[in-house]
């Protein structure tokens, strides 16, 4: 057997907090979906938001959650996908301490059976960490400049330097 290289060791180890942030965003939100009734009706249990609104709000939290997922994929939207990772989790956690649903959570009702507790908030906290740490290992892409003027000066430049045969041209 041969021994894996430390790199990849590291490398994997430094992605894990991405893994597992990828793996938890994408099965709340499929959750919610083969779920979305019994979500909308948590939701509803916090009793913060009007009426009219509860059914949207269900669906804005699924689809923040599958673009988090795939955003998180992603090295262009990764440091995106962590920022809103951690806007949504601590959200999550904001509101759960103040409305206190008597019980009621709904992030995973395959797992939780819909109920929440204390255990959320610290799992939450948790998940926030994980979701800063992939926010500082995911570098931001190179700032380059307006890569379409960049592109056409050099076309530009290329047929200039063909056209150019030294001599001067003046136009009548």
């Amino acid at each position: 057997m041969r021994a894996v290289p430390r790199s990849r060791v590291a490398s994997w180890l430094k992605d894990l907090p991405r893994f597992i942030l990828i793996a938890l965003f994408a099965f709340a939100a499929v959750d919610k979906i083969f779920h979305f009734y019994g979500f909308v009706t948590a939701v509803k249990s916090y009793r913060l938001l009007p009426a009219q609104v509860e059914f949207t709000a269900a669906i804005f939290f699924i689809l923040a959650e599958l673009g988090i997922a795939l955003g998180l994929l992603t090295r262009r939207w990764r440091r995106s996908a962590s920022l809103a990772a951690v806007l949504l989790l601590a959200t999550f956690t904001i509101v759960y301490l103040v409305a206190r649903p008597a019980g009621v959570c709904g992030c995973w009702f395959t797992l939780t059976l819909n109920t929440g507790g204390y255990f959320h908030i610290l799992q939450n906290l948790v998940f926030i960490g994980l979701a800063i740490l992939t926010w500082f290992d995911s570098k931001p892409l190179a700032s380059r400049s307006d890569t379409s003027s960049t592109f056409y000066s050099e076309r530009h430049s290329i047929a200039a330097q063909k056209a150019d045969d030294g001599g001067l041209n003046h136009v009548q």
